[in-house]
């Protein structure tokens, strides 16, 4: 049976483990956190600030199996030790109880420290501990007596709960040692897309929340353009969109884990949903035929900018956190310009409709942050840069588009800038995951480290990593988890995290292995996203261009142009086939052993047999280029390449409608499959006719 325990790490209850004893040599080189806990043979997801081991000292939790709350004057402390004896029973397989030990008993202590004076009733903590910790960091000790976890506030409880669960998981013992930690960022989190892709299931939101915390996030945005089925205007919604009953349910769980769900609501641009409606046309700048993702409120006109507020109202009531999240990008600019506007009045125009905004959610009791790109932007991105001295200091500035592509390097300018005017911004990433089979992990990872230690370097107030839906998100939501889970890693330790110990960490907590398999396959099957395919020009000459993948695996091999323009497609092929075939035969083993999360190792094995179904369908096409290879061979492998893509699309109906509501984007993914599925029969057909009739 699978259950998520209060800690939130999806784990086996009743897990089966031995003791074992932890021997790390006197003498052993400090390779940092990461290299000292793995020496001991310990795990967690975010290596600690600080970590020392007592040589010599161990402490059988079968010995200390007592959880209690140092100080009766907090009575919610009574529901901290019940969090971490269940998490702890879930972790090792022992039984936990909460009430106050024997006198000289061993047990596991927690208390909270707010003035930052030690309580007397933890041994080894003390005041020196925790100084500077701030609200969310906390000190662990684990010696003779027991262990003892202390924190100047609640969150910071919390987090070290998670440590200790994670450290304790699959073992029933633990070396001496004090760990000291904090976050180095004060938001950590990541952004679900639900309007582009999947809307998933409140199970899963909560899975994701859980995730999230494991990896000490606070912070679960969600992407809206209209998937949240307003009262004031229900005809907006479509039947899969989350309820304000839901949206507060969900706001609530995380709350309760000390992380905060919060809105990306678009506010100007890509709102072709809402704008596109008969009934909502007259709102608009203009119909944006041949880019209608730029589909934008006109807020020239004052009836727009009250429907957008009466929005926005609705949405702080379902989310009433300390953020709103608002995109103010990619609007119809040339729209705008033709009407008659010059750039500055567009850029005052747009300055106006924040600075309303703002008062709005303040009302809230919120703070408005704003997706910008380059500050000095013009055009679709439409950048604040020009009002940067006018803007109000509780507007949160979200820098995304700073880091990559045409845009670099635009954060050396706009964060020492943000920085000199005294605003707080956010350094965002992206896990790379939009128009790709998986969201590809060194990608993801490089752009988590560049952007956190990029963003502290400058005093980031925060960090999240978008998970983008564009072309509505083949990739399952659990194939993101690990990217997920590292950046919120990586914001918690502040950049370029250990990732030999973070793959085996993952892996380990995860899904119950004793080894990286898992981190390791996830990262060769998605990095095929990221190498470049030869292609054939218009010229006759051959070059090399980066592709995701995606069009190829799901277009007409006889017509797609992504796929006809290759230059030698049974190379290409032959080449993801070698990337892709040992991470399905790692997935497949991994699968066979792990003690938990056995869906997700489904979803990445689905991931990776989505590549190798592509490197087989090109290995066949250039089999029928090859006008010397025998034709019926061809067939063979046409009408086999087909019952693949047929049983992948039967394997990616289950899982998605498993974790996702069934909506348009996943009607439209099951469609494509057939672009394959048709041709290549259709091919096959004429291929044996063909045969038949010489």
């Amino acid at each position: 049976m699978i259950s998520v325990c209060h800690g939130g790490l999806i784990l086996l209850c009743g897990l089966a483990v031995t003791p074992h004893a932890v021997a790390l040599p006197e003498d052993a080189p400090d390779h940092g956190p990461a290299g000292v806990l793995a020496k001991a043979g310990l795990w967690v997801l975010a290596p600690p600030k600080q970590v020392n081991l007592t040589p010599g000292v161990r402490l059988d939790l079968t010995t200390c199996r007592t959880v209690w709350f140092a100080d009766p004057a907090f009575p919610q402390g009574r529901g901290m030790a019940e969090r971490l004896a269940t998490r702890l029973s879930t972790a090792t397989g022992l039984s936990f109880v909460v009430g106050t030990p024997k006198s000289g008993a061993r047990s596991i202590r927690l208390a909270v420290c707010p003035s930052g004076a030690a309580s007397g009733k933890l041994p080894g903590i003390t005041a020196e501990d925790l100084e500077g910790l701030g609200g969310e960091g906390y000190v662990l000790r684990v010696d003779d007596t027991g262990v003892s976890l202390a924190a100047r506030d609640w969150a910071g409880l919390f987090h070290g709960i998670t440590t200790l669960g994670q450290l304790a998981t699959d073992r029933q013992d633990l070396p001496g040692l004090r760990i000291r930690d904090w976050p180095s960022l004060r938001y950590r989190g990541l952004q679900q897309d639900i309007s582009r892709g999947q809307v998933p299931t409140m199970a899963t939101f909560r899975q994701l929340v859980d995730l999230a915390t494991e990896a000490h996030c606070n912070v679960l945005e969600l992407y809206i353009e209209h998937t949240f089925k307003f009262r004031s205007h229900p005809d907006i919604a479509p039947p899969e969109g989350i309820s304000p009953e839901e949206g507060r349910a969900l706001f609530d769980y995380g709350a309760a884990r000390y992380l905060e769900v919060h809105p990306l609501f678009q506010v100007l641009g890509h709102s072709y949903h809402i704008l596109n409606k008969p009934q909502y046309q007259h709102l608009r700048i203009g119909p944006c035929e041949k880019q209608p993702w730029i589909m934008t409120y006109d807020i020239r006109k004052p009836e727009a900018v009250a429907f957008v507020k009466e929005l926005v109202d609705e949405l702080c009531q379902a989310f009433p956190g300390k953020l709103f999240n608002v995109d103010i990008t990619e609007i119809d600019c040339d729209g705008m310009l033709a009407a008659g506007m010059t750039i500055d009045e567009l850029t005052d125009l747009v300055f106006g409709y924040v600075l309303q905004l703002n008062e709005m959610v303040k009302r809230h009791g919120m703070r408005l942050m704003i997706a910008q790109g380059p500050l000095d932007s013009t055009g679709h991105l439409a950048g604040m840069g020009p009002k940067l001295d006018e803007l109000p200091k509780d507007i949160i500035v979200g820098s995304y588009y700073c880091a990559g592509g045409n845009y670099q390097p635009a954060w050396e300018k706009d964060f020492p800038r943000l920085k000199r005017e005294g605003i707080d911004f956010f350094a965002q990433a992206w896990i790379g995951s939009h128009i790709r089979l998986m969201p590809p992990a060194e990608h993801a990872n490089d752009f988590s480290d560049n952007e956190v230690r990029r963003g502290l370097q400058y005093g980031a107030l925060g960090s999240i990593t978008c998970d983008w839906g564009d072309a509505g998100n083949y990739h399952l939501t659990g194939q993101a988890w690990f990217a997920f889970a590292y950046h919120g890693a990586c914001a918690w330790a502040g950049g370029d995290v250990d990732r030999a110990y973070f793959d085996e960490a993952y892996t380990r907590l995860l899904f119950g292995l004793k080894d990286d398999s898992v981190a390791r396959a996830y990262r060769q099957a998605s990095n095929i996203s990221q190498e470049k395919v030869r292609v054939t020009l218009e010229d006759g000459t051959v070059a090399a261009r980066p592709s995701y993948h995606f069009w190829e695996f799901f277009g007409d091999p006889f017509t797609r142009k992504e796929i006809v323009s290759l230059a030698d497609p049974g190379a290409e092929g032959a080449r993801i086939i070698r990337q892709a075939g040992p991470a399905v035969t790692l997935l497949e083993k991994a699968r066979s052993k792990a003690t938990r999360n056995a869906v997700n190792l489904d979803q990445l094995l689905f991931g990776a047999r989505s590549f190798e179904a592509l490197g087989r369908k090109l290995v066949a096409l250039g089999h029928y280029n090859d006008t010397t290879y025998p034709r019926d061979r061809v067939a063979a492998e046409f009408d086999a390449v087909a019952d693949t893509y047929e049983s992948l699309k039967a394997e990616f109906r289950r899982l998605w409608l498993a974790e996702d509501r069934e909506n348009d984007q996943f009607k439209g993914h099951c469609a494509r499959f057939d672009w394959t599925i048709v041709s290549l029969r259709q091919k096959a057909k004429e291929l044996g006719d063909g045969l038949s009739g010489s």
